[in-house]
Parts: structure tokens; C-alpha cells; sequence
């Protein structure tokens, strides 16, 4: 964090003059920030089969962000209701796969049961 620096005011942080390569704030901010930033940006522009492609492999490093578990829980839903509204029958399987996942770690949810019977009419439907 800054400091007073005597006379002169502020001081940048000591991580500040680091290289990129040395500096884990912008390490984070460029391998997991930006592609959640991007996918937000997706799902917005309605390009769910983007936001899959962009979430999925950061998922697990969501927690590196900070935050409580559900202000996390927040991007696994929306990577799930990504999954369950692409084209891509390869998406909609990862989709049952995160909410087989998701009923595992949150049993007696209603919120996943009623996921899992939306993925279970959506694969009627195809």
C-alpha cells in the first residue's frame, strides 16, 4: 500500500516499479481479470458459446479474485446458464457436468435442482 513519504507525499507501493513477470496483481489481472471482464462483455452482447469459451478455464482460479464464495458463485452461475444457451452440444454437456458438480458441493439446492431441470428440457429439446 502507499505510504507518507516525509516531505514529498505519497510513495508508489514497492511492487509498483516490479516488472509484469514479478508483479502477482498484474499477473492476476491479465490471466484471470480480463477474460472475466471479457466474458461479462459476452454475455451482454448475447455470445454464450464466448462466455464458456472464456470462463472455463479460469473457473477454478475465480478464488484468486477475492470475494465471498457467493460473490464467486455469482460467474459459476453464469458460466452454467452460458452452457445451458450455446449452440454447441459440447457446451451443453460441460453444462450438465458443472451442475452435476454444483449439486455435489451444494446439496438440497433449489436453485440447482431447478438448473438441472432446465438442462434436462433443454437436452429433450435437441
Amino acid at each position: 500500500m502507499c505510504r507518507h513519504g516525509g516531505s514529498t507525499g505519497l510513495r508508489a507501493p514497492s511492487w509498483a516499479g516490479r516488472s509484469p513477470g514479478e508483479n502477482c496483481q498484474h499477473l492476476l489481472a491479465r490471466d484471470v481479470g480480463l477474460p472475466l471482464c471479457q466474458a461479462l462483455v459476452e454475455a451482454q452482447d448475447g455470445s454464450p458459446d464466448r462466455v464458456v469459451e472464456l470462463l472455463l478455464p479460469i473457473r477454478y482460479r475465480l478464488v484468486q479474485i477475492g470475494g465471498s464464495n457467493a460473490q464467486r458463485d455469482v460467474f459459476n452461475q453464469l458460466l452454467i446458464h452460458a452452457a445451458l444457451n450455446c449452440s454447441s452440444g459440447l457446451h451443453k454437456h460441460v453444462a450438465r457436468s458443472l451442475l452435476m458438480e454444483r449439486d455435489a458441493l451444494k446439496p438440497n439446492s433449489p436453485l440447482t435442482a431447478r438448473l438441472i431441470r432446465k438442462a434436462a428440457a433443454v437436452h429433450l429439446l435437441q
